[in-house]
């Protein structure tokens, strides 16, 4: 951790805990003259605690408080949280430093000028360890706050420092009491602050130092805001990381004994008894997942099984009619428009547009992403935009407009005016505008961060920054825009992605931005149901039963086709055969071949690949037959597949479009 003056401010007090007043000798009365000394008001340029302090010895106060606490809570391994602490290591007692490189003091030259010199109190983690107790004063700002506020009595806390590039462990507390206080009551001026309490008797500062911190950072998580002080660690690590660091103590308990540092050994072995609580009190830990006791063995557990307990579900949603029935409307009009998706996505989707106004939708070719994005409009009664990516979009000018300098006016795209009359609506009723619907359809033909990263930065602010400058030059008559393009929050952008090797992948600047929606269940059987109006049962019956049966065979590899597909199938071969040149077999035999197979690509190192192509061989082979000749009922079909599976033994990646 870092120390700058105006950061690290002073501790108010250091008065050991109560029930270590009441029980040590000569404690009560130490800490009534300096309750009564600092009450009073200090010198100029001398802290109240300074002045307490200074005529009083330290070392007079017990290293150990005897009297076992009794524990008034259990220990849970749901919060374990690895903390950064100031590298005040070897042979700290609690005081200020005389001598900082004895200690490893990790303060900066002027922040030991400043205050430690001066024998005021200002580092965060004086007290860490120290001969009257076990606390540790951290910030109460973004950098703690998201994991400190979840600590409660009975959480695991291990402590970490570095020495040149070198991480390692310098004990562990468990958590007796957790405090967030105001500047007036702690040792940050103007700021707030989590006063953390460890339990006397089970909370131990590790003896060598030299303990590497790897392994207990390797097993942790951190948060998503800021990750360089704190961490929280995989509950399941917990108990071995605790068993490993008592192994080492013991061991190096016995090579002190064998050379004749005793005194040493005891405060190693002091270090293996109270580990040894703490691991047995953590293997008793309720666990908050009733699989955690699986993957541990009794070595780590000293014989102990953590017991699952049930953790109570939060309260079933309560309807919301307003939602419920936006959802019905839009579910109504897909059935209507002949298309299935399954109600889930529907909900999934409205969910993420209301939520944040950026969807990416992604799935196999023909599944229905556009035209769920142009229902979807239509059933909000909202305004829709469908824009086509091009392969050569390479700027922001291609989505939004460009600047004409000979006739000295701004040209628009259709985008960009759909965004503009958006904007205009929302500006007229801000309290129920007209929605904006916009469909980018193949967004990742061109990389959408050339011609999308204006819009991609100013979606994730908010106010006066949500525009974007289209031209410097002033408004003109010929001019249908303003200057600034605003973005409204009415405005809903959903992008549409074909994963292929045309395409480009998306950065996690557009990630990270969007929910990402993959449309991959292809039912052809609902499909199917909505369409009886449209074709005859035979024809669904028969079409139908077959496409199912293939799809089923290409979802091995991922290569399904999707409802476009389908459709468009059933008219060739609805065609085909009213014609009365083509039998229905035949018809669906060219379309199979002509539509599905000239998508097929195999490669010999991928094996999902080769099971599917397995699976349509056998599919054609012998289960599609003709009850009347006993040949493969789709012949031209069985054909191009029995190709494809010789050439795949000459080539290393075939494709069906032979």
């Amino acid at each position: 951790m870092s120390f700058s003056p105006g950061t690290n401010e002073g501790l108010s007090s250091l008065t050991p805990p109560e029930s270590a007043l009441s029980e040590s000798p000569g404690i009560n009365d130490l800490a009534g003259r300096v309750a009564i000394e600092v009450a009073a008001s200090p010198p100029p340029g001398e802290t109240a605690f300074s002045r307490a302090f200074s005529n009083y010895d330290l070392s007079t106060i017990p290293a150990e408080i005897k009297p076992e606490a009794r524990l008034t809570y259990s220990l849970t391994l749901d919060n374990c949280l690895l903390l950064k602490v100031n590298r005040h290591i070897a042979g700290f007692d609690g005081t200020i430093c005389s001598n900082p490189v004895r200690v490893m003091c990790g303060a900066q030259e002027h922040f030991r000028a400043n205050y430690c010199d001066k024998g005021e109190s200002r580092c965060y983690d004086l007290s860490l360890f120290s001969k009257n107790g076990f606390k540790v004063w951290k910030p109460a700002d973004d950098e703690y706050s998201e994991f400190l506020q979840t600590v409660s009595p009975g959480s695991v806390m291990f402590f970490w420092t570095n020495r040149a590039n070198f991480n390692y462990l310098v004990g562990v507390y468990v958590v007796d009491k957790i405090e967030r206080k105001d500047s007036r009551d702690g040792m940050l001026l103007g700021k707030p602050h989590y006063l953390i309490n460890g339990n006397p008797d089970l909370s131990v500062r590790f003896m060598d130092g030299l303990i590497d911190s790897s392994p207990v950072w390797n097993r942790s998580v951190r948060s998503e805001t800021f990750s360089k002080y704190i961490r929280k660690i995989d509950r399941s690590y917990i108990i071995s990381a605790l068993q490993s660091i008592q192994d080492k103590h013991e061991l190096r308990a016995n090579e002190l004994r064998s050379a004749g540092r005793v005194s040493e050994a005891e405060q190693c072995e002091a270090v293996v008894t109270r580990l040894g609580k703490i691991v047995q009190l953590s293997a008793d830990a309720p666990s908050q997942t009733t699989g955690y006791s699986r993957g541990l063995s009794s070595a780590y557990t000293n014989g102990y099984v953590p017991r699952p307990v049930t953790v109570p579900l939060p309260p079933a949603p309560k309807p919301n009619k307003v939602v419920t029935a936006e959802v019905n409307r839009v579910i109504e009009h897909l059935k209507r428009e002949k298309l299935y998706y399954p109600d889930e996505l529907i909900w999934r989707y409205h969910i993420s547009l209301v939520s944040k106004p950026f969807v990416i939708l992604t799935g196999v070719s023909g599944g229905g992403k556009t035209r769920l994005t142009q229902v979807y409009a239509e059933a909000m009664n909202g305004k829709y935009c469908l824009v086509s990516i091009r392969p050569d979009w390479q700027s922001n000018e291609s989505l939004l407009g460009n600047y004409d300098i000979l006739n000295k006016h701004f040209v628009p795209s259709e985008f960009c005016k759909h965004v503009y009359n958006a904007s205009v609506a929302y500006e007229k009723d801000p309290r129920n505008p007209k929605k904006y619907f916009v469909c980018l359809d193949e967004m990742n033909l061109a990389r959408a961060e050339y011609y999308f990263s204006d819009f991609l930065s100013r979606m994730e602010v908010k106010g006066d920054l949500r525009k974007i400058r289209l031209y410097d030059q002033p408004k003109g008559p010929d001019d249908e825009v303003d200057q600034d393009l605003v973005i409204p929050p009415n405005l809903y952008i959903t992008g549409t992605v074909n994963l292929d090797e045309t395409t480009h992948t998306f950065s996690r600047k557009v990630l990270d931005r969007a929910n990402i929606i993959k449309i991959d269940r292809i039912e052809i059987g609902h499909m199917l149901d909505l369409l009886r109006n449209d074709y005859s049962d035979d024809l669904l019956e028969f079409v139908g039963t077959h496409l199912k049966e293939i799809n089923l065979r290409l979802a091995e590899a991922g290569q399904q086709f999707g409802y476009r597909t389908v459709h468009e199938i059933l008219d060739w071969v609805d065609e085909a055969y009213r014609a009365g040149y083509f039998t229905m077999a035949a018809a669906l035999d060219i379309q199979i071949v002509q539509k599905v197979l000239v998508k097929l690509e195999v490669s010999s190192d991928h094996n999902r690949q080769r099971v599917m192509l397995e699976k349509l061989t056998t599919y054609f082979e012998q289960e599609a037959r003709s009850p009347e000749t006993d040949r493969p009922l789709f012949e031209r079909s069985h054909e191009a597949i029995t190709e494809l599976s010789s050439k795949l033994e000459e080539d290393d990646v075939v494709i069906g479009q032979l």
